[in-house]
């Protein structure tokens, strides 16, 4: 039997568009902090480009199934949002940031789902002996090299970033060019109806779990990096948190499958849970570099256990001419939505009571959800049968 090479193709999209997330991410709020942004204006510029990203989300995965190949509407989006981020560069008026912020996000924000279906699909076709997760880790591979490196060439000087993000976005593009063609279901086939995807109710447990998991995050990348260099952080250990960040998820991608598959879904999201709700309220007590660092190596665990079950489920679950609006719609109301709920009432409730008081919150909800779940599950299991 021939022996499959590796999927390098489907790899190093994730490795440069991670990059350029970590980039934005990490280093977008250190920026306008420089600028003069207070943290609930920043809280504003999130939740408004959200806000309109969560309009035309599902809009990129409704045409992403219906287009002639889904390459395209992933092609069309990384070159606009490798344009429209040298917008930045033109002025540091707070109207025009706003705007050019909300239509980088256009483009930007639509990109994981798509990609994620899109190397799923690939995977599925080809019969592929590799798993997902092993596609995913050029994501974490990226993330980690993009915030180690931008910490090191920056040098505090934040603005350097747009143009960094832009050619990372590029390089994207021009791998996304060696993957071949996934063709669009919904042209002469039967259709499926939408209907379809809404009456999966594990799938609404997965989404609520993800969305408890988002809040946190919305918290840990857009203030938690300010609040570290006020415990001794500078631009380069704030690399060094997010590379530490980043790296722990290497493992877990590489074994998501089989823990999987050992344990289930119900089990493995209820744990990651419960660890998420650990760190989040650890991490707000630390009170210097070295122990919040630590405390992120849990990061790996969960992030990658709530992110691989759910993707997984969709694309094993969910009708074929309907998996991309089904992981852009798990985007939309768990990323996107917690953005827009939580940039300006975190942002303005951080700028109160402080980023370590929302961190506690965060893993209270954290606990919560997991009991949620749980019971949730349990429940629609038993119904089922």
């Amino acid at each position: 039997m021939k022996k499959q090479k590796f999927p390098i193709n489907l790899f190093l999209p994730y490795l440069g568009f991670y990059s350029a997330q970590a980039i934005f991410g990490t280093y977008l709020n250190l920026y306008l902090n420089d600028v003069g942004f207070s943290k609930t204006q920043m809280g504003m510029f999130t939740s408004l480009s959200t806000l309109l990203v969560l309009i035309v989300q599902p809009l990129w995965g409704y045409v992403s199934d219906r287009s002639k190949t889904k390459n395209r509407i992933l092609n069309l989006l990384l070159i606009a949002g490798a344009t429209t981020i040298l917008g930045f560069y033109l002025n540091i008026n707070y109207w025009w940031i706003m705007v050019v912020n909300c239509l980088f996000c256009v483009f930007y924000n639509p990109v994981p789902p798509l990609l994620d279906n899109l190397s799923l699909e690939t995977l599925e076709s080809s019969k592929s002996i590799f798993d997902f997760g092993h596609i995913r880790l050029g994501g974490t591979v990226g993330y980690a090299i993009g915030v180690l490196t931008a910490g090191q060439l920056m040098q505090n000087q934040y603005r350097r970033m747009f143009y960094m993000i832009s050619l990372l976005l590029l390089c994207a593009f021009i791998c996304l060019q060696f993957v071949p063609p996934v063709m669009g279901y919904r042209q002469k086939a039967k259709k499926s109806s939408f209907k379809e995807l809404l009456s999966d109710k594990k799938i609404f447990c997965f989404i609520f779990m993800n969305f408890i998991f988002s809040l946190g995050t919305v918290i840990y990348y857009s203030y938690y990096p300010l609040y570290f260099t006020t415990i001794g952080g500078d631009s380069q250990k704030v690399g060094i948190l997010m590379f530490v960040t980043a790296v722990s998820e290497v493992p877990f991608w590489l074994i998501a499958g089989r823990l999987t598959e050992r344990f289930g879904y119900k089990k493995m999201m209820v744990v990651a849970a419960v660890v998420t709700g650990l760190r989040w309220t650890t991490l707000s007590i630390a009170m210097n570099p070295l122990a919040a660092i630590c405390i992120n190596l849990t990061h790996g665990f969960c992030f990658v256990t709530l992110n691989y079950c759910i993707v997984t489920y969709i694309n094993v679950h969910v009708p074929r001419d309907l998996r991309a609006t089904g992981q852009s719609m798990n985007n939309m109301v768990t990323t996107i939505l917690s953005r827009v709920i939580g940039g300006v009432l975190i942002g303005y409730l951080s700028d109160i009571f402080g980023v370590p008081t929302m961190l506690r919150l965060a893993g209270a909800a954290a606990f919560i959800g997991a009991g949620i779940f749980s019971v949730c599950y349990h429940l629609i299991e038993k119904k089922e049968g």
